[in-house]
Parts: C-alpha cells; structure tokens; sequence
C-alpha cells in the first residue's frame, strides 16, 4: 500500500485475478450506447474519456470522432492504459487515441481544448468531485458538454437478498468508492461546478441474466477488506445470489445517473 486511502489505492494496484476480469469487462455494447447517447460525440471533435480503464469505451469513441478527431484516454492505472494502446491498435484507430496516467486532481489537458468530456463510474472515486467537474469545464471549449454516468450502490436492488442484509453489504463495501452514492449527487455537483443547461436520467435496466454478478463478487471482496461485517454474511449474501441466477430467479438492477451539462461561457 502507498498511504492513499483504500478507494484510491485499490485502482492504482490491481491484483492479476481483478485485472483479468477487466480485460473482458468495460465493453461497448447496445446498452453502453444508450448511455453515450446525451454526450452527442460526433465525427472531428476532440473527447476524453476520463477513468477509461482498459479503453474498450475509448476505442468506440475513436471510432465515433473518425480520423479527423481524438480522444484521450486517462486513468490512474498504468496497466489499464497499456491496454487502451493495445486495444487501439487492434481496432486501428491508435492513431486518435492519446493516452493520460492522471487522478482527476488537475487533468493534464490544456484550457478550452476539448469538445467532450466523458467518465463512466469514475467520479465516485475521486478525492474532491466538484473540483475534478471543475476541471472538466477548464478543459472544455465553450458550447462544449460534459458527461458522466455514476451509479448509487444505496439503490441496487439484488433478489431474493432480504433488505437489512443487502443494505449491510452495501455498506460494508462502500469503502471501495469516495462516494458509493455518487449517482444521486451528480447534478448538484455539476451545478457547483459552474455548468449550464444540466439534464439528468436514469436508466434502470433489469438484470437477469447475471451480467452484474462480477460486480457483486467485487463488493463482496470490498466487504470483507473493510474489516466492518462477518465475513459469513458477506459470503451468504453472494451465495444467495448465485443460488437464484443457478435457479433462473435472480434479479439485480444497478440505477445509472446519466448527466451532462454544458460550459458556455
């Protein structure tokens, strides 16, 4: 460990078991797209990807802003950037994409050069939210947008997990994240950031097919580090889940707060 508190410090190091989850994992598909939808990316404009982890969402924004655009990809993992350049090359579009090793403190971009700014479940782990959205409207040209998507663990809804024994795990492995309840907190974050016309949604897609269930296993394993809940529980809440995708009863859903606002000044 480094000293940097524990929601930090666990995306600067990840473990070889983690990291192999997130090679496969941080993929473009139909629902990422409906996400992407209010940033209104568009062929020649210049967009960063914020927290872009190993840049599968960078890559089909390169694709979106075509040869006459850029993106650059920032995040705090080294490794992770490594595969943005990887799976750039692969979707030959490495020559718009530009790599940022960065925390989201003071981004490494100059003032009014980008078109967009985006982050997906990145803003709950930075330090200072409205100071990081304060950069994003440094770094945007005027007329240009923000975006971000964050979900609120405090919302997630896991059947057939009775309420008192999720809402423990919940908060048992909220210390992962700076704010695990970010979603809720994004406009208002926006507003004290100093941006414009801020719309917000929410999308609330069922799960039934087990896609979150990586996503549950990595809270469990926040539990447990968290020092704050028998570990039996933990265990038995994840077990339960398990049981009910095995069953074909299983149902999650995990709210997505989508924003953007616009600097026009």
């Amino acid at each position: 460990m480094t000293g940097e508190p524990f929601y930090k410090e666990h995306w600067k190091s990840i473990e070889p078991e983690r990291m192999s989850a997130y090679r496969s994992g941080f993929g473009w598909d139909d629902a990422a797209e409906q996400l992407y939808i209010p940033a209104d990316i568009a062929v020649g404009q210049s967009v960063a990807d914020f927290g872009c982890g190993p840049g599968k969402v960078s890559v089909a924004l390169a694709n979106k802003v075509g040869t006459g655009g850029r993106v650059h990809a920032i995040d705090i993992n080294a490794e992770f950037l490594n595969l943005v350049k990887e799976n750039a090359v692969v979707a030959g579009v490495s020559d718009r994409v530009r790599t940022h090793l960065n925390d989201g403190v003071s981004l490494p971009l100059s003032d009014a050069s980008l078109d967009r700014i985006t982050a997906r479940n990145a803003i709950m782990y930075v330090d200072d939210p409205v100071n990081t959205l304060m950069e994003f409207y440094r770094v945007l040209r005027p007329g240009g947008l923000a975006h971000a998507i964050d979900g609120d663990w405090y919302m997630m809804v896991a059947e057939p997990v009775a309420h008192q024994p999720w809402r423990d795990f919940v908060e048992a492995a909220s210390h992962a994240c700076r704010n695990s309840d970010m979603g809720r907190k994004l406009y208002v974050s926006f507003v004290e950031a100093g941006f414009q016309d801020v719309r917000v949604s929410i999308i609330a897609n069922a799960d039934v097919e087990g896609r979150l269930l990586g996503m549950i296993r990595n809270m469990a394993l926040y539990a447990k580090e968290s020092g704050t809940i028998d570990n039996d529980a933990v265990d038995h809440v994840v077990s339960q889940v398990e049981q009910a995708h095995a069953e074909g009863t299983y149902l999650v859903v995990s709210p997505q707060f989508v924003v953007t606002g616009k600097k026009t000044g």
